[in-house]
């Protein structure tokens, strides 16, 4: 097994134990130093001791296998934030119930609840009583959580 699939196993080893998901994982170079960013989320949100625990947990377990990320490295542990686009599948399928503003290439955008999402098409059903509408994915420009206030 080489270093990225240690790592991988280690970063999805660390959310099971903390029953959240990865959502994102990004590694660059800043400097002489490597920055691991994951994002993670849960149904019901994610805290600032969840994202404490994945990290306590990951760099515990990088400390004990230095060869995997060799070098000074930086490791950011946080959630996706509200005003990420949603863009896969699992995307949309973590924010099933929730409703999204989505912009279609016909630059109009449209907001409603989320019922089923799948790789071809959103379902999202409108306020009052105007039922439900199903937008092909290929006219999806951005799509993101509709926060109701």
């Amino acid at each position: 097994m080489d270093n990225r699939e240690k790592l991988n196993s280690l970063i999805d080893e660390a959310c099971k134990a903390h029953g959240v998901t990865l959502v994102e994982l990004d590694m660059f170079q800043a400097g002489k130093r490597k920055t691991i960013r994951l994002y993670i989320d849960k149904p019901e949100g994610v805290s600032i001791d969840d994202c404490t625990a994945v990290s306590h947990f990951l760099s515990d377990a990088l400390d004990l296998d230095p060869e995997i990320i060799p070098g000074a490295f930086t490791l950011e542990v946080s959630s996706p934030g509200l005003d990420r686009p949603l863009k896969s599948v699992a995307d949309f399928l973590r924010n099933k119930g929730r409703f999204i503003r989505v912009t279609r290439s016909t630059g109009k955008p449209i907001t409603g609840k989320l019922v089923e999402a799948d790789e071809d098409n959103l379902t999202l059903t409108l306020k009052g009583n105007a039922g439900n509408v199903t937008i092909p994915r290929s006219q999806v420009l951005v799509a993101k959580v509709d926060v109701q206030i």
